[in-house]
């Protein structure tokens, strides 16, 4: 790798051409990241033989904050793979990978405002977040990690979360273990953690068979590994699957609502992984769940609605899916929700469909569904999602059906959907990212209501050898990103729908 022999941070005398909202500059197979609503855009700089790393950080207004640099010695950009940046346990690292030395690997940690934590050359490769990259049940809370990992012997599969503790900020990071709670040792399907704070850590569990059959959501001691509490979803002696898909934790009062569908046996068998969606078009069974700070169930409420989809006529397997993506709930009770729908033709294929806003408002009874008007947004451009093969760009590919509860509550490797709205009219709006497999081209599409009904424009597209990104600061602006065609040059900008 050569010696890293420098770390330099620099405040001022940035040589960016800032013209109003608009920032380029000079910068080698540059990228960017969003973080703590902060840009920080990332690259290389060639001075004759010697290869810097270099890093720019700017508000959402394109205000030039902070920048660091780091020394990589007599190299190239072409000596590298693509740089891997993350944000693991709030801080910013940055790994750099040579082509020909898979094992091992350079890192950069710095902090939101590129203050340097830890430097380390030539570390090998399979202990960089050696549990973090293990499974991705998993999830950080600053120092702490909490792992889901099962074993499977004769008799059954065991479900353990471990509890474990970064040793060292300063260094690549490895990890002091704490705790292991076992789950029961029968009928555990499916495990996942939801979220921790210093109290508490919130797991989803899924049982398939035995005299606790259903969805449980369960508090775990953060400091012992001992449980708390277990609520099941479902109320005492309903055999149906309440399949979460979404949640909120109150900050002050730590209740969690819980947002999902309703499936009946019949409608999916997670024990021998058999199913039937083919009523799924016509009433679709949502649920809301509420669980105070004790455990107990506050609300349990189920509302049936027909899935706003225009089915077309055919023969064989055709079936519609609702995962929600965004929930929030408003000051007066109330619940907005995004949801997005998918499309299934083929075998274990969900493709994207569309998206689709509604709100639950408290009435007399429990809550009244009022719904927007549905649109199809992927039918608006031309072939945006394909059924080749090997083109799973928008699909959720299940190994099995047995991996449908999985689709309900886990975000896309492959975001489509960047944003959705509500414009001035009430008519939804969408931004979708559209991925060419084969080409790499990518672009940014705005879907709206415009004279001639649903329309579309192009908002940002690449040619071969570009990089491109858009980010949204509010409802209606966002940061584009691109470089050009020799991939020697980035531009930041500040644009409008």
């Amino acid at each position: 790798m050569g010696r890293i022999n420098q770390i330099l941070i620099v405040l001022v005398g940035f040589t960016s051409l800032v013209n109003g909202q608009t920032i380029k500059r000079h910068l080698l197979s540059a990228n960017v990241l969003n973080f703590r609503n902060s840009l920080y855009v990332y690259g290389y700089e060639q001075s004759n033989a010697n290869l810097k790393f270099k890093c720019f950080s700017y508000t959402t207004r394109l205000q030039t904050k902070d920048s660091v640099e780091y020394n990589l010695g007599k190299h190239t950009p072409s000596d590298y793979l693509e740089i891997s940046a993350d944000t693991m346990h709030d801080v910013l690292n940055f790994y750099f990978q040579l082509a020909n030395q898979k094992n091992v690997v350079s890192l950069l940690r710095v902090t939101d405002s590129l203050k340097t934590i830890a430097t380390a050359e030539n570390y090998d490769a399979n202990h960089i977040n050696s549990l973090s990259i293990f499974d991705d049940e998993k999830l950080a809370f600053k120092q702490d990690l909490y792992v889901i990992r099962t074993s499977i012997d004769s008799a059954d599969k065991q479900f353990y979360l471990s509890k474990y503790y970064v040793k060292s900020m300063n260094k690549p990071f490895e990890y002091d273990y704490k705790w292991q709670f076992a789950f029961e040792r029968k009928y555990i399907y499916r495990a996942s953690v939801l979220a921790a704070d210093t109290h508490q850590v919130i797991v989803y569990a899924h049982v398939f068979d035995g005299l606790k059959k259903g969805q449980w959501i369960l508090r775990i001691n953060a400091n012992t590994g001992e449980i708390i509490r277990g609520t099941k979803l479902s109320a005492k002696g309903d055999q149906r699957h309440f399949l979460m898909s979404n949640f909120i934790i109150d900050k002050k009062t730590k209740n969690i609502d819980i947002i999902g569908s309703v499936y009946d046996a019949n409608s999916i068998d997670f024990k021998n992984k058999t199913s039937n969606f083919t009523s799924q078009a016509k009433n679709h069974k949502l649920f809301l769940v509420t669980i105070d700070s004790l455990g107990d169930v506050a609300q349990r409420v189920e509302k049936v609605f027909p899935l706003p989809i225009q089915t077309k006529t055919q023969t064989g397997l055709q079936s519609f899916h609702l995962k929600i993506r965004e929930f929030t709930k408003n000051t007066d009770g109330s619940y907005h929700i995004w949801s997005d729908v998918f499309e299934q033709t083929l075998p274990n294929v969900l493709t994207y469909y569309s998206s689709w806003q509604f709100n639950l408002v408290p009435d007399d009874v429990d809550y009244a569904v009022n719904r927007s008007t549905f649109t199809i947004s992927s039918k608006v451009i031309p072939n945006f999602m394909s059924l080749a093969k090997g083109d799973n760009y928008g699909k959720y590919i299940l190994n099995d059906i047995g991996d449908y509860d999985r689709f309900k509550y886990k975000k896309p490797l492959n975001e489509v959907v960047i944003k959705t709205g509500l414009d001035d009219l009430n008519n939804a709006f969408y931004v979708l990212k559209k991925t060419d497999i084969l080409s790499a081209k990518k672009s940014y599409n705005y879907i709206f209501m415009g004279k001639k009904g649903l329309e579309y424009k192009a908002l940002l597209k690449s040619e071969q050898g570009q990089n491109i990104n858009l980010i949204f600061i509010d409802k209606k602006s966002y940061i584009s990103f691109i470089t050009n065609i020799g991939n020697s040059d980035f531009e930041l900008k500040i644009n409008n729908l």
